[in-house]
């Protein structure tokens, strides 16, 4: 079933700056709970203003904690071992946590819609066009005052835009560059730093940090920080081939290709080694078993997998 995007306002300058200020102290927070100063410190900020307010809600919300949790409780405890475990901020370490957490809620209340490990959510915006967004990725928009333009934030998508000539259909990726179309069907992704994208119908034009048109049947793999990019030609119906269980490399960085697979497995996997990351790897990887895939991904390099933990996997040369 599909599910239609929700709108949400832009976030202005403002905001964003109180958005990082409510974070900076929430971490002060779980660093220290029964820091007096502390405590203060958050009561005074939040009462500067509704605003500031509002937002220190959002994060106590985003962070699975109510704003009463994150407050001081009676008594002047502050926040308990176990509610922080449960609120998913404690993990090994508070700077492993702060690490982990600030990226994380900062994604989780920018963007419009998440998904987790494994997980293929459908949407549809208001003007038909249909979005299938991957494992462990995120997407923002559309607002209503743009209501034809989205903003991939992590992960992976698959498109398929309603034709509107008077209306492009715009797609966000990373800070420095967008694709534009009236309508196509494509996929775009964004893996350990680099952009795919693959068009299976229509026509895409990019624009920013590279300038280029993208027809049905091409892919480009762009990366943004050098504005390096590649590409080749395709069978169109291969494109978004990922939503029935399938990942194509072609040639492709093993860095982008293991963090691609990683999203239908928990936890993280890591490279340790820059030319093992570097090294290039080609093939047909089936994702309905990501381990098996992982592992076919990894043996032309010759380096080895090892799970460190449930939640860690490192791929080393020995």
């Amino acid at each position: 079933m599909c599910c239609a995007f929700a709108t949400r306002p832009d976030p202005d300058s403002k905001s964003a700056r109180l958005l990082d200020e409510a974070i900076d102290l929430t971490m002060r927070r779980q660093i220290a709970p029964d820091n007096p100063v502390t405590q203060q410190t958050i009561a005074v900020w939040r009462a500067r203003s509704p605003e500031h307010d509002r937002i220190w809600l959002r994060v106590a919300e985003a962070h699975g904690l109510s704003g009463i949790a994150l407050a001081p409780e009676a008594g002047g405890r502050g926040i308990s071992r176990r509610k922080l475990v449960t609120g998913g901020v404690a993990v090994i370490g508070c700077s492993l946590a702060g690490a982990w957490a600030v990226p994380h809620l900062r994604l989780r209340l920018t963007a419009d819609h998440i998904t987790t490990t494994a997980e293929l959510l459908p949407l549809e915006l208001p003007d038909g066009t249909r979005v299938t967004l991957g494992p462990d990725s995120a997407i923002a928009g559309p607002a209503s005052q743009r209501p034809r333009e989205l903003r991939l934030l992590q992960g992976m998508a698959w498109f398929e835009v309603a034709e509107d000539p008077s209306l492009p259909f715009v797609l966000g990726l990373g800070d420095s560059m967008e694709a534009r179309t009236i309508s196509a069907s494509f996929e775009a992704s964004s893996d350990a730093g680099v952009v795919n994208l693959a068009v299976s119908r229509g026509t895409l034009s990019l624009a920013g940090r590279v300038s280029q048109r993208i027809d049905s049947g091409t892919w480009l793999r762009i990366d943004p920080s050098t504005g390096l990019s590649e590409q080749g030609s395709r069978d169109p119906s291969l494109a978004g081939i990922w939503k029935e269980g399938l990942i194509i490399a072609e040639a492709e960085p093993l860095e982008s290709l293991v963090a691609r697979i990683a999203r239908w497995l928990p936890g993280s996997v890591i490279i340790a080694g820059a030319e093992i990351a570097r090294a290039r790897v080609s093939g047909l990887f089936d994702i309905s078993e990501p381990e098996r895939a992982l592992a076919a991904a990894v043996h032309p390099t010759g380096a080895r997998i090892r799970h460190a933990s449930g939640l860690l996997t490192v791929i080393s040369a020995v």
